[in-house]
């Protein structure tokens, strides 16, 4: 996809291929480590498939420093009908702590805006966890501004089983 810099510094960042499935799987832990999540319940060839070939859910990155993997990206198409506006929805950006501060992250993301452009996307989204000041930090150096006008919204799977089966969900407490 993309190759910055040069020598044996230097940042590349493509898309994922068979043989990364388990590193972005171990990031994708670290991550969730980082976070206060649980570690995914993730196989490395479910990540694959699930982000390889014309049927795949999302688009994966990874950035590579002198040939080793340090952090990944992931993105999926989003479409509003009523604004006619495509648009891109970023998943997770990771980069590895000892990786960080030397343009892997920005690679990622300059990646995922090309990517979003060549697909006519008038915007990129994401969700940031508010307690995510470093991620926050990065964000804004990048000249992201946090959408005042949208809350993200979430049905769990519980509300969604509930709703599938014509029932009214229990109010989240």
């Amino acid at each position: 996809m993309a190759i910055m810099g040069g020598g044996a510094d230097s940042l590349t960042v493509r898309a994922i291929q068979a043989r990364d499935g388990a590193t972005v799987v171990a990031l994708a832990c670290e991550l969730a480590t980082h976070v206060g999540d649980p570690p995914p319940l993730l196989r490395a060839s479910d990540l694959v498939r699930d982000s390889s070939g014309a049927d795949r859910w999302f688009d994966c990155l990874v950035v590579e420093i002198a040939g080793e993997i340090v952090g990944y990206a992931t993105a999926s198409k989003a479409f509003e009908v009523h604004t006619g506006k495509r648009r891109r929805w970023l998943g997770d950006v990771y980069v590895r702590p000892s990786a960080r501060r030397n343009g892997a992250g920005r690679a990622l993301v300059v990646a995922l805006a090309r990517h979003a452009l060549a697909l006519g996307c008038d915007a990129l989204y994401w969700e940031l966890w508010r307690k995510n000041v470093e991620g926050a930090a990065f964000y804004r150096e990048l000249m992201a501004e946090e959408a005042a006008d949208l809350a993200v919204m979430c049905l769990s799977a519980d509300r969604l089983a509930a709703i599938a089966a014509g029932e009214t969900p229990p109010k989240p407490q």
